[in-house]
């Protein structure tokens, strides 16, 4: 009886339906959800070809591949594509993180054979015409324009090459002006040829469907994409450096943007769960975390302040974030550090309480609509968490105790050896840090 209410949820929103898994002959794998609430679909097609994979001076390729796959196929022009799914009140657009890329869509469950049809087309017969190759390179440039002159935009460019320096995973998904300004039309289609294959990719679907019909609408529409061979490059362990590391960039603002972290566990890391609930005590819960507390409420000197974990196949990143004034900067670094020792030392049971009650509380509060149920579907598939993750989640997070939050501490929060990046109008003598290395 102890997850009564959270059992009931799940049951009540996939309306006793499990969430199914099947292979095609090629090797796709489909993961199903019947949920019958609403006459709608949601649709993921989900490949490995993220960007840790884009070759030396080609950041941003992942991105610009998966961006094509919607402008044009062998038998469809963007116009098309976009009339057809705009006629039908429908959704299709491509994305790219750091492993992973495809499409996402939904239409009304009627419309699943379009919806179907065009997600197939597109991830199979992408013309990839080299004038509108020239256009998402153009939009892809704007983007990253725009973020020099946002600085919680800028902060995440310049905190993420700091870490990772080189390292495929130093640039954000979308790479950098210059190297996206280089992709060619070869670059593309080799790109496409190495990665989007059957056997790479898994496709969520939720919504209103009978999963006989869905699996013969997709064998119909996937059985004869061919299965290749698929030959991931090595990707090297990230250098870590052994003392602080920080970097300034000048911006001509009043406030002070400030980031300090360090490399996170990786997807797989066993300690997933005690890891999340350390982050929320740190700083991941808002207005009730230590760092908010200490250096929002009690000493005045924020407006933001949280932090977060972020995981991929080949690392991880931790990274707190403050935004307070310029003249404040070096006492919020100082607090960082400050709470990020204590929390090894000194970490209360009505705090740990605090932490498991939330994520029990919120849990299923998190996959209430079709959408949301699809990208949790997405996420355990690429954490590989077990069809069985809804129903243990409570589990999970009630069998996390002190000794285990103060364990995932000593792992991945390192205040003798950080990274810091300060986006305003600061200098380094403005930010009193012993021993750290300022980098230009």
């Amino acid at each position: 009886m102890k997850y009564f209410a959270i059992i009931l949820l799940i049951t009540t929103f996939v309306h006793g339906s499990l969430i199914e898994r099947d292979t095609l002959d090629n090797g796709l794998v489909i993961i199903s959800i019947e949920a019958h609430k609403i006459p709608v679909i949601e649709m993921r097609a989900v490949v490995r070809a993220g960007s840790v994979f884009d070759p030396p001076g080609t950041a941003g390729l992942a991105n610009i591949v998966s961006q094509m796959l919607v402008r044009g196929t062998e038998h469809r022009t963007l116009d098309s594509i976009v009339r057809s799914i705009e006629s039908v009140g429908g959704e299709l657009s491509a994305f790219a993180t750091e492993d992973y890329a495809g499409l996402r869509g939904r239409a009304l469950s009627k419309d699943l054979g379009l919806l179907m049809e065009l997600f197939s087309d597109c991830l199979q017969n992408p013309r990839f015409d080299s004038m509108e190759l020239v256009n998402v390179k153009r939009e892809v440039i704007g983007e990253i324009k725009v973020d020099t002159d946002r600085p919680f935009n800028l902060i995440d460019r310049a905190f993420r090459s700091l870490v990772f320096g080189d390292h495929p995973l130093g640039h954000l998904p979308n790479g950098n002006e210059s190297t996206v300004s280089g992709i060619e039309p070869a670059d593309v289609n080799a790109f496409y040829h190495d990665y989007y294959a059957p056997n790479n990719t898994f496709i969520v679907c939720v919504g209103d469907f009978s999963k006989d019909t869905l699996l013969d609408a997709l064998r119909r529409y996937f059985g004869t994409w061919k299965r290749r061979e698929v030959e991931y490059p090595a990707i090297p362990e990230p250098q870590v450096s052994g003392h602080p590391i920080g970097r300034i960039v000048p911006m001509d603002i009043s406030q002070a943007y400030v980031m300090l972290g360090y490399r996170g566990p990786a997807i797989g890391t066993p300690d997933l769960y005690e890891t999340r609930i350390m982050n929320f005590i740190y700083g991941g819960s808002g207005l009730t975390s230590r760092i908010s507390e200490k250096i929002r409420e009690e000493m005045g000197l924020a407006y933001i302040a949280y932090s977060q974990f972020t995981r991929f196949h080949n690392s991880g990143l931790f990274a707190a974030e403050v935004q307070t004034r310029k003249e404040m900067a070096s006492q919020v670094v100082e607090q960082l550090l400050n709470e990020m020792k204590r929390l090894d030392a000194d970490i209360q049971q009505a705090e740990l309480d605090r932490a498991q009650q939330y994520y029990i509380g919120h849990f299923p509060l998190s996959y209430d609509t079709y959408r949301e149920m699809a990208h949790l579907a997405v996420y355990m598939e690429i954490e590989k968490l077990g069809d069985d993750y809804l129903e243990k989640f409570p589990e999970y997070i009630e069998a996390v105790d002190i000794d285990k939050v103060r364990s995932a501490a000593r792992a991945h929060l390192h205040p003798d050896r950080f990274y810091l990046v300060i986006v305003g109008n600061v200098t380094p003598d403005d930010i009193k840090v012993e021993g750290i290395e300022w980098l230009e």
